[in-house]
């Protein structure tokens, strides 16, 4: 039996370690594939089959963190690749992974995906629904950056879709947020981008001095980056056209003419020129301050530069702009066929203002039609704020829809949060009454140690009153006994010693010999006796009884700590003149240390000494311990009851302690 207990034993161990093994094995495969997935020197098509085998090999490991990170890696490829039907698909399957284990991250990068997907795909209704949920996911996250650049998504759908408004809000939220963070180059950047979208819907809105706010804000985010030039450059332009739609044509002529002053521009940035300078020819024109050869000349070069570039929105915006012209100096054929070209481009790329520029500029042209014309117009307006208001009504009903989700999971998510702080309420209540147990408890020991040091400050007292009373009566004791010694014993060795020697008086030599021997020793007797006699009236015992007291403490406690010592005290202290009191506090004094040694420093010597410098006693307590830091040790109990004691005497207290070096109490006594 016994050894088929062990047989199982043996066995549950080598299965478990051969699990655990396998299971690192499957790992580190899983990181190969991904870091192969990885590798921008292979082929998209050897990168996705890396991805999908890590994805593969993390659904047989059988953890959800693991098979999200896989999936992420195929997902970057199919973003790189912009392949946006498979983007769409493997971000599903994070979704549905991700909301199994409640990972915020992961949704909110999905959905921010998702969003990306759909918006190159020009699908904006599913775009903003994904937008939507991911910017409230990194509102929630605290994930500042992510959240900005998912609101300045939505607010360009918003704007190409007419909902200014709209487009408005989440600008100003994404700018609002912007303004919290460092001022450094990327920031900068966002907030022109955001700045001048800004500018844009309000010109859209024709509202032009706020317009021009944004704009000039746009610029002064930047103003101070060398880097910057063309997108200053691009904002001033805007500034120009700005001044132009609002009929200010000085003020834009005068900045186009500025910006037509870098010679450099045509050579680096032919697009920006072309279009300012048809700009430039449009305010002229509408000015009505130019020379026909010229504005028509700007023109005609800002339309060739445009053509040759392909810039399919600069060709419209020339011609649209050069058609007017030519029809205002009855150039009408090539009024017609540049107004023709431009409202084609328009209708193709929907670029709805220019329609309506167009389709009024045909309606003068063409005189015989106007009527199509103008109808045409007045229905492709009533189309659009219709689509305008369905448009606002539509992001809005998104907005609802995703927070009517996110608050059924919030107030899920509050359910959860009243029962982990009930439950913290509880722990914390129980913690709270044993903290109050503990505390009692510690009072009542420091009563009782406050008890028992009273009673032993009084057993002291009694000890100090006894040792009083009984070198009292040592002294009454010897004084008597010398008394009887030199008026009893010397008077009969006195009567004696003269009777001896008056019986000198025989001459014979052994009788001299003999007496002058009782004579010598009867003298040595009466020095003795007077040696004797001095001695047991002089009170040595009381210099000595306080320093009798202090070694038999350091021996006993020293002897019970298991520890060596070395104790000097010297002869010369006029312990007399101590009160009572000031024996007690040095006696406790030593007596604390000794403890605090035991306790804390793990020392194996301790050396005392004791001595009287003038009207100071000094006690030096020495011990070879561990030591501590004193600027960061916090004093304990025996540290203060020692302050408190040198206090209550008047003394002075230094402590010298280096870690490992043990640790030296000086200590200063008035006498």
């Amino acid at each position: 039996m016994k050894q088929f207990f062990i047989l199982i034993c043996v066995f549950s161990f080598y299965f478990s370690f051969a699990q655990k093994g396998k299971s690192n094995i499957e790992l580190d495969s899983i990181y190969t594939y991904r870091e192969y997935s990885k590798n921008t020197d292979l082929s998209f098509n050897k990168r996705i089959l890396y991805a999908k085998k890590a994805i593969e090999r993390s659904k047989n490991y059988g953890e959800d963190s693991t098979i999200i990170k896989s999936q992420k890696a195929l997902s970057s490829i199919y973003l790189n690749q912009l392949n946006t039907e498979k983007l769409k698909s493997v971000n599903f399957e994070i979704i549905k992974t991700a909301s199994k284990i409640k990972d915020s991250a992961a949704l909110a990068n999905a959905n921010f995906i998702l969003g990306y997907a759909y918006d190159e795909e020009s699908k904006q209704d599913s775009a903003y629904f994904y937008y939507s949920r991911a910017v409230k996911q990194y509102e929630a996250l605290g994930d500042t950056k992510d959240y900005i650049n998912v609101l300045s998504n939505m607010s360009y759908i918003q704007q190409s879709e007419r909902d200014y408004i709209g487009a408005e809000i989440n600008l100003v939220r994404a700018l609002k947020t912007l303004e919290k963070l460092p001022s450094n180059e990327e920031n900068n950047y966002d907030k022109w981008d955001k700045y001048n979208l800004l500018g844009i819907i309000s010109g859209e809105l024709k509202n032009f001095d706020k317009a021009l706010e944004y704009y000039n804000l746009s610029i002064s985010v930047l103003e101070d980056d060398p880097n910057a030039y063309y997108y200053i450059l691009y904002s001033k332009n805007n500034i120009g056209s700005i001044y132009r739609r609002k009929g200010d044509y000085p003020s834009a002529i005068k900045i186009f003419n500025t910006l037509l002053e870098d010679e450099s521009l045509y050579a680096n940035d032919p697009e920006s020129y072309a279009n300012i300078k048809a700009n430039l020819a449009y305010s002229n024109f509408l000015n009505n301050d130019f020379v026909s050869e010229e504005i028509s000349e700007m023109f005609s070069e800002a339309f060739k530069i445009s053509s040759i570039m392909e810039d399919e929105m600069g060709v419209m915006g020339t011609s649209s702009y050069y058609a007017e012209f030519l029809n205002k100096i009855d150039e009408v054929d090539s009024a017609k066929k540049y107004v023709d070209l431009a409202y084609k481009i328009a209708k193709n790329t929907k670029t709805n203002s220019f329609v309506f520029k167009t389709l009024i500029t045909k309606s003068e042209i063409e005189k015989d039609s106007s009527n199509v014309f103008l109808t045409e117009y007045i229905k492709l307006n009533d189309s659009l704020i219709t689509a305008e208001r369905s448009i606002r009504n539509k992001f809005a009903r998104i907005d609802y829809e995703t927070d009517i989700i996110i608050q059924e999971k919030e107030a899920i998510s509050k359910q959860n949060l009243w029962l982990v702080i009930t439950s913290i309420v509880l722990l914390l209540s129980i913690l709270l009454l044993y903290i109050i147990k503990t505390q009692r408890e510690k009072n009542k020991e420091l009563e009782l140690a406050q008890q028992q040091q009273e009673a032993n400050e009084e057993i002291y007292n009694l000890m100090l009153s006894q040792q009083d009373k009984m070198d009292e009566a040592r002294a009454v004791e010897k004084k008597r006994i010398s008394q009887e010694i030199h008026d009893g014993i010397l008077g009969r060795l006195f009567g004696t010693r003269l009777s001896l020697d008056s019986l000198n008086m025989v001459n014979t030599k052994e009788a001299i010999i003999s007496r002058e021997n009782y004579i010598k020793d009867l003298m040595d007797i009466e020095k003795d006796i007077r040696k004797v006699s001095h001695d047991l009236n002089t009170d040595f015992i009381s210099h000595a009884s306080f320093s009798d007291m202090i070694n038999t403490l350091v021996e006993t406690q020293c002897t019970a700590y298991d520890l060596d010592y070395k104790i000097k005290i010297e002869h010369e202290i006029k312990w007399d003149n101590l009160t009572n009191k000031t024996k007690i506090h040095i006696y406790r004094i030593i007596q604390e240390s000794l403890q605090n040694i035991y306790k804390h420093a793990k020392a194996k010597l301790i050396n005392i000494i004791v001595k009287q410098e003038d009207n100071l006693i000094s006690l030096s307590i020495i011990d070879d311990g561990i030591g501590y830091d004193i600027s960061k040790q916090k004093e304990g109990i025996g540290l203060k009851n020692i302050k408190s004691r040198v206090s209550a005497i008047g003394g002075k207290q230094k402590i010298n302690s280096q870690i490992n070096k043990g640790t030296i109490v000086n200590i200063e006594i008035p006498i």
